[in-house]
């Protein structure tokens, strides 16, 4: 009986994190309906290995953060990385309290993968916009309708926050 009362447990906390793990993956639909929810949306798609996402992560995500006004604007994290505790790991070290999404994709945590499922997410949710250029990070801006604001936001705090107040 303890067995399977074990096994249970076992079970059911597998299921639990398996369907939150579901809950954080996003595909176009749910891209779109999160866009929906706030005027303007700053979507971040990056991955582990890339300094360059390492540092927008550390230095300019959390200060946009703290200045944009949460009421017209949300940031969207997706990770292109299957690897998500260190995902997880490094929105947490750097205090972002932000909507963090996985990108599901096929394929190991390498570029050639991860851009081919980049490209399909961005190029199904904005079939009339060329925002991957190939390049990790992809930051963009995006209004509720899923209008393309700005297709490629500067990494540093003072030319984004400079542009966001144009």
């Amino acid at each position: 009986m303890r067995y399977l009362l074990v096994i249970s447990l076992l079970f059911a906390s597998f299921s639990c994190s398996n369907t939150t793990e579901k809950g954080r993956m996003i595909n176009s639909q749910k891209l779109s309906y999160l866009i929906s929810k706030k005027d303007k949306t700053l979507v971040y798609i990056w991955t582990t290995w890339c300094s360059g996402c390492r540092k927008t992560l550390a230095e300019t995500l959390p200060r946009l953060q703290e200045t944009i006004d949460a009421s017209e604007y949300q940031i969207l994290l997706i990770a292109a990385s299957k690897n998500k505790a260190e995902v997880d790991s490094l929105v947490s070290n750097n205090a972002l309290q932000v909507n963090s999404y996985f990108l599901d994709f096929a394929g190991p945590d390498k570029g050639i993968f991860q851009n081919s499922g980049i490209h399909f997410l961005l190029e199904k949710t904005f079939p009339n916009d060329e925002i991957f250029t190939r390049a990790i990070p992809v930051f963009f801006l995006v209004d509720r309708k899923g209008k393309v604001l700005n297709k490629k936001l500067p990494h540093s705090y003072d030319e984004a926050i400079y542009l966001l107040n144009r």
